[in-house]
């Protein structure tokens, strides 16, 4: 196997000291040879061609032509990914579920209500150094693979001091300087914080569910009343977007042999975003396949979103061959979101509706924090054998305090009143909010990954082969709590009290006047309808593998190995009259092997074919296991777990073909296939329309091709042109990279002679009935594309892009019984970027940096729509940011 260089990275965690204001001493820390390929900004070999596995990889030469600042958009421009709600990358086709994120090779926590999954847009591209994306299996990594691996790695230690400063200002034309809607918020909402405006008061939170209900009054009119009062929307003016970043690196030796250095910096960033959305519903019938329309809303959103994040890396070479690292990453990003719906609602035809205005405030705060500690140690001595070890604490929480949520509705007066049950029957409206209701929801996660890998070379003759293993522990576990309370009117309340605006309606006197109540439906909704406020889950994992990376000959290598995974879940739910520990408690385990197989032959010089195959797992995801009914706080709906889910198992079948045509030339064309058995679906409950569940389908399979091209474009060159200076360098400066990717698939739902009430669920119940048995996989598009013109000039700095992206269209949501499928149409999307650095400017720095930055240029809807008809349409508008950066 051939040796390729990697210098050891130092770390983490001494921003505070200004080190990098100290001058370098001479000198440089000497490099050692290891088998991976890291890439650390400086020239390396193409990281894709040289690892034994199919992938790809961003480094950062790639991030700062793209113009992106975070990882989610960044990864849609690699071949076969796919961005989905702005957030959430499907590789292949495959859903959040199907892939796994790490951060420098081991797991991260996640703020995702039921899933491990990280939201891609929290994580800024400032802390990146690279981003692989394997595509086919291999025995160091966890075993729940089947889309892809993405590997987000972050900086390392600088080849020399450095610091800079970079603010940008810019705006959306669909928000910046026109009319959003917002609340009264706290002090601290610019920073992303709440000040306490929205805790849930001192005098409740001493109270149980139970106590609360138990109250009767006035100590209730109390209770009521003691809510902050906030519920009432206002218009002003966006302001532009705002972000400011500070970097600084420093790298100094330490005696003869070790070395010191650390990286450190800081991204705040304050942008809006208005979105006007064409918002409707149907009713099918099923007879004809014909629809009425039920609801027909003008949905408006304003969104503050606020990031802060945090990197430091520290690190301690004590000589060539030993070295370990501290990192610290902090990601966090809040959202304060307004929605008004406003429109005809009806339970059947929305030309016989009524008018309806709806109102959601919700506040989110976001944070994952990652404390990693590593170890490098290379023994010449043993034959190259080299040591690596990890310790790494995690931890994420999502936190959504006072999330209000009210409607109005007009009455036979066609005056607008407030719905209550006792006032106006929300079932006779769609898509309306039953009742003004505070819902206070908390998610904690914590993680726990330490291991050690050990590689080991073996010079046989001619042959180089690597043999590997390593042993892991990895423990997640996660708490959440949901408390949920709803008003409403009594029944000696006068008429006119419901026609109050809001900050009328839930003042002091009509609580004190016993017109206005208020419940705790926590505990009830646990009693009376197995909804539980309350919910714990975990996942262990102790892991081992083995495997052999093998150079047999200058133009063949063979790669294999296998994992070995011992996993354990549980999940647990309780409130009302149910005690933690008992009835809904649930535990399963698995014994998982699972492995893996890659040929690579050069059969021509710079030209290779790769072939690869593995057996990998997708296991059901924390509560999906329990047999209970848990409110989801992102989108308020209800979803219950299914006891008898069992793990889907999947075979992977690779092939892909390389040419490396030039220096920074390539082209390459694959294949592959993927075979599902029990895959895990998504469904509805019968007679229970509103509540989703989990299940295991039959089969499914995933297909499709993949192309990718990369060349410098040597204009001048091909067309002889001898002009010497401006002319001839301009024309030889482009490249030209380019992606596209053909996806198929179908689940098959149901096996043969099988209805939905042969699928078992918790409880006794089925799953409702199906709209159709076999379908494309949910989020899957069935065409990818990019294509990216890069201009790099080194001599007159500048660097500038145009960016175009395809996403095919894909599933959204799957339909039940005579409801058809909501699809997501075919879009595509147009991003500029132009960046000047003025190398002469020495006034304060080294010098100053420029950058203009376009996206959506086109600005293509994002169109839903179900049988046909538009079910929601939205701009996302044009965003532009100017920028400086100045270098020290």
């Amino acid at each position: 196997m051939m040796m390729k260089q990697k210098r050891l990275p130092l770390a983490v965690v001494l921003a505070s000291v200004p080190l990098w204001q100290a001058e370098a001493q001479e000198g440089g820390v000497p490099s050692i040879q290891m088998e991976e390929v890291f890439v650390l900004g400086e020239f390396v070999p193409d990281e894709k061609r040289d690892t034994s596995e199919i992938s790809n990889v961003l480094d950062v030469e790639d991030l700062s032509k793209l113009g992106e600042t975070s990882v989610g958009i960044s990864l849609s421009r690699v071949t076969g990914l796919s961005l989905v709600g702005g957030k959430y990358v499907y590789v292949r086709g495959l859903g959040e579920r199907y892939s796994s994120t790490l951060l420098n090779a081991t797991r991260i926590s996640s703020p995702v209500p039921f899933q491990k999954t990280v939201p891609l847009d929290i994580v800024p591209n400032k802390i990146v150094e690279s981003l692989l994306v394997q595509k086919t299996y291999s025995a160091k990594y966890p075993g729940d693979f089947s889309g892809g691996v993405i590997d987000i790695r972050t900086k390392s230690t600088p080849n020399e001091n450095f610091a800079n400063v970079k603010f940008s200002i810019g705006g959306n034309s669909e928000t910046t300087g026109g009319d959003g809607i917002y609340y009264k918020g706290g002090n601290d909402d610019n920073w992303g914080y709440d000040d306490g405006t929205r805790e849930l008061p001192l005098n409740i939170q001493r109270l149980s569910s139970e106590e609360f209900e138990d109250s009767v009054f006035p100590e209730r009119a109390a209770l009521g009343a003691s809510f902050y009062n906030n519920w009432d929307i206002f218009e002003k003016e966006l302001k532009p977007n705002f972000t400011g970043e500070i970097e600084a690196g420093l790298r100094r030796d330490v005696g003869e042999e070790s070395a010191i250095g650390f990286i450190g910096s800081f991204r705040y960033s304050n942008r809006w975003l208005n979105r006007y959305t064409d918002f409707r519903r149907y009713e099918f019938t099923g007879v004809d396949g014909g629809s009425n329309q039920t609801v027909d809303y003008e949905q408006l959103t304003s969104r503050q979103v606020v990031g802060l994040n945090g990197f430091v890396t520290l690190g301690y070479e004590f000589n060539a061959n030993h070295a370990v690292n501290l990192t610290y990453t902090l990601m966090r990003q809040t959202e304060d979101e307004t929605q008004q719906n406003k429109g005809l609602s009806s339970e059947d035809d929305v030309t016989d509706g009524t008018f309806a205005q709806s109102i959601r405030l919700q506040w989110t705060e976001n944070e994952i924090e990652t404390i990693q500690l590593t170890g490098e140690h290379y023994f010449p001595e043993m034959n190259d054998a080299e040591i690596t070890w990890r310790l790494v604490d995690g931890s994420a929480y999502r936190d959504s305090p006072d999330t209000r949520t009210y409607t109005y509705a007009e009455n036979r007066d066609g005056l607008l009143e407030v719905v209550t049950p006792n006032r106006q029957a929300a079932g006779d409206l769609r898509e309306v909010f039953q009742a003004p209701e505070r819902n206070f929801a908390r998610l904690d996660d914590e993680l726990t990954d330490y291991g050690v890998d050990v590689n080991y070379p073996l010079y046989l003759g001619d042959m180089d082969v690597s043999l590997s293993g390593g042993f892991g522990y990895y423990e997640r576990t996660r708490d959440s709590e949901d408390r949920l309370f709803r008003f409403d009117l009594t029944t000696s309340t006068p008429d006119y009290v419901s026609l109050m605006v809001p900050y009328q309606l839930f003042r002091t006197e009509n609580f004190a006047n016993e017109w206005i109540t208020v419940r705790d439906f926590s505990a009830g909704a646990a009693n009376a309808s197995g909804i539980f406020p309350f919910a714990e889950s975990g996942e262990e994992v102790t892991s081992y593998y083995a495997a052999f990376d093998a150079q047999v000959t200058d133009r063949l290598r063979l790669q294999g190995g296998v994992r070995f995974e011992d996993v354990t879940l549980n999940a647990d739910a309780w409130g009302g009259n149910t005690e933690q520990g008992t009835v809904n408690a649930i535990e399963q385990k698995y014994d998982d092997v699972l492995p893996s197989a890659s040929i690579t032959y050069e059969f021509i010089e710079n030209m290779q074919i790769r072939m690869a195959w593995s057996e990998t797992v997708n296991r059901p995801s924390l509560l999906e296991i329990t047999g209970t009914t848990i409110r989801n706080p992102e989108n308020f709906q209800l979803y219950r777990g299914n006891v008898f889910l069992q793990p889907a198992e999947i075979t992977n079948y690779d092939f892909r073909w390389e040419w490396y045509f030039g220096a920074s030339d390539s082209m390459s064309f694959g294949a592959f296939y993927k075979d599902f058995t029990d895959p895990i679906e998504q469904g509805k409950v019968q007679a229970q329309n509103d509540v989703f569940t989990w299940f295991n389908a039959e089969e499914a399979y995933l297909q499709g091709l993949e192309y990718d091209f990369r060349k410098e474009l040597r204009i001048a060159d091909w067309l002889n042109i001898e002009t010497e200076g401006w002319n001839e360098t301009w024309l030889n400066l482009f490249t030209l990279s380019a992606n596209f990717s053909y996806i198929d698939s179908e689940v098959t739902l149901l096996g043969a002679d099988e209805t939905a009430a042969d699928v078992p669920i918790t409880g006794g119940r089925n799953i409702a009935q199906l709209n159709a048995d076999k379908r494309p996989l949910t989020g899957q598009s069935d065409y990818l594309g990019n294509v990216l013109l890069s201009y790099d000039d080194p001599d007159r700095n500048i660097v500038a892009s145009f960016a175009y992206n395809y996403t095919g269209e894909r599933i959204a949501l799957v339909g039940s019984l005579n409801d058809p499928d909501v699809i997501q149409e075919a879009r595509g999307r147009v991003d500029l970027l132009f960046r000047w650095t003025w190398d002469e400017f020495d006034m304060v720095g080294n010098s100053l940096e420029f950058e203009f930055k376009a996206a959506n240029l086109f600005d293509e809807p994002i169109e839903w729509t179900q049988g046909g008809q538009v079910y929601e349409e939205y701009k996302l508008g044009v965003t532009y940011s100017a920028g400086v950066r100045l270098n020290f």
